[in-house]
Formats: structure tokens, sequence, C-alpha cells
């Protein structure tokens, strides 16, 4: 190490102060290095915590589904046999007028099998469901699931940890189950009450995929310090760059995230939330610029058709087409979703009241120009409403969307009287 060497020909005040800057310096670097790599390991655990709740808010939507229709009838078989848990139950099993043997299986009975197929399948992610006092034995809790429903007693109402299950590591998380009316026609026997907490449910996320994710981001800022403290004093210079770049990563993440949560999956267009919030936008400027608009509400005809005859596969064909279409229509400052199955809409910007029709020609040749081109078994065709929004008689986005959605309405039912 020839720089010590040359320290050491220095003053001793000199030298001190050398000293004194390298240490700064890698403690410094050694500080900022630890700082950044808490934050990825909080943002991966942010990360995991939302996959576990978007699970366990699935799972809880499907059970109060099943809960609120008192279980469903399912063919009888192999796997599916009758619950004896339910043999108190009037018509637990019957016959349908064609001879097939059905079933009545609770909601707890349809998750298990739900979490069997989700554990077997190989996926990232699978529930549970348990109790300190179960029905089935088999659904009795494991050790962390038993501390977490002790919790829960104790007046907790959420529990996660990184726990490892079958020799891999999992984020778990699991809130408490109260007692339901629709419960007790099974657990009433056990003493329970509506609105006690019989167990609870739990979603448990593979972390690998993002733990490998994590552990390359860390050895890339790993290395970039040890770089950074070699180049020594040079190294503020680097480290200044170092959390420009760090910052730009971070803005672009959160602009990933943010496009994410506006943006539809299928189509790429907008969804109903990034619509409404730049259509608001759009609204407030018009009424102070007195700009006029035109807001047009498209439905995609025979899309149940579609899905029913060829595939759901050919549907989704077809909504990404009509989503190719009406960029193609319209302009790239006019603001284009798709809020739901079938609909989109279109808030075409500084559109003069005689556009409308000529917008509307224009989307029917291109339609028209698609399948003649197209040899497809379906022949896209949409139903279209218009209205208009005048900033001198200001209404909000939703009257628009009602008034739209009233004509688009009638020119589909003019179509099926045709028909």
């Amino acid at each position: 190490m020839k720089i010590f060497k040359k320290i050491n020909i220095l003053s001793s005040h000199l030298k001190f102060l050398v000293w004194l800057l390298l240490i700064g310096e890698t403690i410094a670097i050694g500080v900022s290095l630890l700082w950044n790599v808490g934050q990825i390991k909080q943002k991966f655990l942010e990360i995991l915590r939302a996959q576990a709740v978007v699970t366990l808010d699935k799972d809880v939507i499907t059970r109060h589904w099943s809960a609120g229709h008192g279980g469903v009838y399912v063919p009888m078989t192999s796997d599916t046999p009758a619950n004896p848990y339910l043999a108190n139950i009037p018509e637990r099993d019957i016959t349908t007028p064609s001879g097939k043997q059905l079933t009545l299986i609770n909601p707890a009975y349809m998750m298990r099998q739900i979490y069997e197929i989700e554990q077997k399948g190989g996926y990232s992610f699978f529930g549970h469901i348990t109790s300190l006092n179960p029905i089935r034995p088999l659904n009795a809790p494991d050790p962390w699931e038993r501390n977490a429903l002790e919790a829960f007693e104790r007046g907790e109402t959420e529990i996660s940890a990184i726990e490892s299950i079958a020799g891999k590591e999992y984020f778990r998380l699991m809130r408490p189950l109260r007692v339901e009316k629709s419960c007790l026609k099974c657990h009433a026997a056990q003493g329970y009450k509506e609105g006690d907490v019989r167990g609870g449910i739990s979603a448990s996320i593979l972390t690998e995929p993002l733990l490998t994710i994590m552990d390359k981001r860390i050895f890339r800022f790993s290395i970039s310090h040890i770089i950074l403290w070699l180049i020594g004093f040079g190294g503020i210079v680097l480290i200044a760059q170092f959390l420009i770049k760090s910052e730009e990563e971070r803005k672009q993440v959160e602009e990933v995230i943010r496009n994410r949560s506006i943006t539809d999956d299928l189509t790429n267009l907008f969804n109903r939330r990034g619509f409404f919030a730049l259509a608001e936008q759009q609204l407030k400027i018009a009424m102070r610029t007195g700009r006029e608009m035109a807001l047009l509400f498209v439905d995609l005809d025979k899309l149940k058709w579609i899905n029913d005859t060829l595939s759901h596969d050919a549907g989704d064909q077809a909504l990404r087409e009509t989503a190719a279409i009406l960029k193609k229509t319209f302009r790239a400052s006019d603001i284009i979703a798709r809020i739901g199955g079938d609909e989109f809409v279109v808030l075409a910007l500084e559109t003069p009241e005689n556009s409308a029709a000529v917008l509307n020609d224009h989307l029917q040749a291109n339609i028209d120009a698609y399948n003649v081109q197209n040899n497809l078994p379906y022949k896209l065709s949409v139903s279209l409403g218009v209205a208009r929004f005048d900033p001198r008689a200001p209404v909000n986005l939703e009257k628009l969307l009602i008034q739209a959605d009233a004509v688009m309405y009638a020119q589909k039912k003019a179509k099926n009287s045709s028909v």
C-alpha cells in the first residue's frame, strides 16, 4: 500500500488530517451503505406485505361470498366427498333431476380446497384458515399460527413475520377471523357467539423471487460503495453522482408503480382511476379557459358472445384491438381509458360542437378498415354515445358519463332492435 507509506512522510498534523479524512470517508460511506441496504429491505418488506394483504383480502371476499349463500353445492367426487362435519345439516346431499349427486360444501371446506390447490400447484403464495379449537383436526394451527391466535385473544389485530416453511422462507400475515351469523350453522355447538374471534386467516408469500432481486440490488450498492471508498477524496463527487442516480432510480420505480395504479393491464390504456384523475383536471382547466370538450362512451358490442363462443383469449384480443383503434382515431392529447369490462371512454379535448360527428365517422371508418384487413370469425363493432362539456353550463364528470352512457345505450338498443 504505497499510499500509506506516503502518508508517513507527512507532518503529524497533515497525517492526522489525512487519516481523519479517510476515517470520516469510511464512516460516511459505511453509514450510507447500511442506510441504503435498510431502505431496500424495508421497501421489499412493504411489497411482500402488500402482496399478502391483497391475497388475504381476496380470500376473505371469497369466503364472504360463500358464507353469504350458505355454502355451495358441487358434484360429489373422491376429491370432494360429503363433509362429515355437516351431517346434521338438512339437504347436505342432494340429487339433481338428471341423477347427479351434489354435496354442500361450507366456506371452510371450500377455502381448504382452494388452499390445497395453491400449495400443491407450486404457487408462490398460499392461505390457511385455522383456530385454537378446530372442528377438523387437520386444520390445527402450526406453532407460528398458534402464537398469532393467542395474540389475537390478547387484543392484537394483525401479526406478520418471515418464517421458514418446508425449507423456504415466507412472509406470513395473519388476521383474526370473527364469527358471523352464517358461521353458527357449523360452529354454534362449540359455544361461539356472533362477533367472537373464532380463529385466524393467514396468507404466506414466498420471499425467494423478491429476495433474489433485493440481493442483486444490495450487491450493486455494496460494489459501488467499495469503489467510492477506493477513490478517496474524489469519492465525494462520486457519492453525489451516486445519490443522484439513486434518486432517479427511486423516482423511476415510483413512476412505474404510479403508472401501474392508473393503467389497465390488458390494453395499456388508462383505467377508471387514471381516467377520473386526469379528466377531472382537464374539466377544471376547461372551466377556466372556456374550452369545449366531448366525452365519448364506447361499448364493444358482442364481447360476451366472443368470450362464450370463441374464447376469452379472443375476447381479450378484441379489447386490445379496440384500444388500438381508439388510439389511432384520437389525438395523443385526448384521454382514452378502459373503465369496465367492455366499456371505453374518451375525453376529446378542444372539440368544437360540430366535430363529434366527424370523430364518430373517423372511428367507424377505422373499425371498418380493420374488419376488412383482418379475416376474423367476428366483426369488431362498437356502440357510441357522446356528451358535450360546455364551460358556460358546466356539469361534473359523473353526469357527463351518465349522459354519454345513455346515448350509447340508446344506440345499442336500436342496433339490437334492428337485428
